[in-house]
């Protein structure tokens, strides 16, 4: 009853202060952004308020034995209740708070697995010995390096530390046997010989936003890597080792500089997915047929004007995005691809499109924004189709034509599909 009535007045504070924020923010000069910000901030950091008093309030009858989750996320706490007292809890979600330390003694339980530390103030960390955690997020903090504490986590096969300040890669990594994915997003480093040999063990290496310019020659010391994700860096090429990469299936180069796909990767059959988005890339090079386990090709946002017939090879595609580019002429051999479920040739230069109603995977067709002058009339009927876009085309049609499509596209709709036109 106690508890009730404290949510009751905090509610009720909540509500006043948003009237009066509103209100205040009406009179508040346009351009003065600080002030607004400020009237909002001042609005989440009471909902938090709220929720943190209502957390505390409740945290004390959390049954020890029978919790396996404890979320405090948002609650801009400054430090942690004790949550040693559990015995079976395997997961800790305490982002979006204001912890600046958090004493070891508390990630010190026996069932612990899953821990996410995000968006908080931490700039160290010393975790206890632990042999159960498995997963650990330390992003958006202020960490100059990753702490070297972590390496007491025997069993941690998951780390994020992305958004922060780390400029390398720490020799301990080396000796993590469990540990088989990194992502360290939107940070300070620029790879070099050492920091890849030290992620000998990595599968799973995910490295965005970290102004990248060239990658090491040793690239290739990444002996186990499954997937690489370089993306809105800056890179324009590739060192020749990158071509031994032999367990390699997924690379992703969304938004950096290449103005070529560079031929390393097409001397690695392993691969399944390629991501090429927001580049500068003119050409598909007739290797990239090669690739015959390619499942995924993603090369929209381009300057591509012509699909090489060597594409036909790829036999096990299942989604192909080339929209947003140049291409002005779509070949008939691609009714040939039988796992083809998606197909996005949207925003390109098209005047005609070879007849897709007989591919049996497919499913989902983005042609809109071309210049399209003959209505897909047999795909619209397609039994399997789910979402057709079809609008921005100068399809000629006559009156009866009109009215025929305008009843069919009512009729699939009726059916469940997707049309937009």
């Amino acid at each position: 009853m106690k508890t009730s009535c404290r949510l009751k007045l905090y509610l009720s504070f909540i509500l006043t202060f948003i009237v009066i924020a509103s209100t205040y923010a009406q009179k508040v000069n346009k351009y003065d952004a600080d002030s607004l910000q400020r009237v909002w901030q001042q609005y989440f950091d009471s909902i938090a308020t709220v929720k943190r008093v209502a957390f505390l309030e409740l945290f004390e009858n959390i049954p020890v034995d029978t919790t396996g989750t404890i979320n405090m996320s948002g609650l801009h706490l400054e430090n942690l209740p004790d949550i040693s007292r559990f015995n079976n809890i395997y997961a800790i979600d305490a982002q979006g708070n204001k912890l600046a330390k958090v004493p070891g003694k508390l990630l010190k339980i026996d069932s612990l697995k899953r821990v996410n530390l995000s968006n908080n103030e931490l700039k160290r960390i010393c975790f206890p010995r632990n042999t159960t955690i498995e997963s650990l997020d330390l992003s958006k903090n202020n960490f100059r390096r990753i702490p070297r504490s972590i390496k007491r986590l025997k069993h941690l096969n998951y780390l994020t530390i992305s958004d922060n300040q780390i400029k390398h890669i720490p020799y301990f990594l080396k000796r993590m046997q469990k540990l088989n994915s990194i992502e360290v997003n939107f940070n300070q480093i620029k790879p070099n010989k050492r920091d890849i040999k030290r992620l000998k063990n990595i599968e799973i290496l995910v490295m965005a936003g970290n102004n990248i310019t060239e990658l090491p020659e040793n690239i290739n010391d990444l002996e186990k890597i499954k997937k690489l994700n370089f993306s809105k860096n800056k890179l324009t090429s590739l060192p020749p080792n990158f071509a031994l990469l032999d367990s390699l299936e997924i690379i992703i180069f969304y938004q950096n500089e290449f103005d070529h796909i560079p031929l390393e990767i097409t001397q690695i059959p392993t691969l399944k997915i390629i991501d090429f988005y927001y580049n500068h890339i003119s050409e598909i090079p007739d290797k990239v047929g090669n690739l015959q386990n390619l499942t995924m090709i993603f090369l929209a946002y381009n300057d591509i004007e012509v699909l090489p017939d060597t594409l036909r090879s790829l036999q096990k595609l299942k989604a192909f995005y080339i929209h947003d580019n140049q291409v002005r002429y779509i070949h008939a051999w691609v009714t040939n691809f039988k796992h083809l479920e998606v197909l996005d040739i949207s925003y390109n230069k098209l005047f005609s499109i070879p007849d897709m109603s007989k591919m049996p995977a497919l499913y989902e067709v983005d042609m809109q924004e071309n210049n399209i002058e003959y209505f897909p009339w047999k795909l619209i009927d397609k039994p399997n189709l789910r979402l057709l876009i079809i609008r921005g085309n100068p399809f000629l049609l006559d009156e009866d034509e009109n009215d025929e499509i305008k009843n069919k596209i009512d009729e699939k709709r009726a059916a469940g599909v997707v049309i937009i036109d």
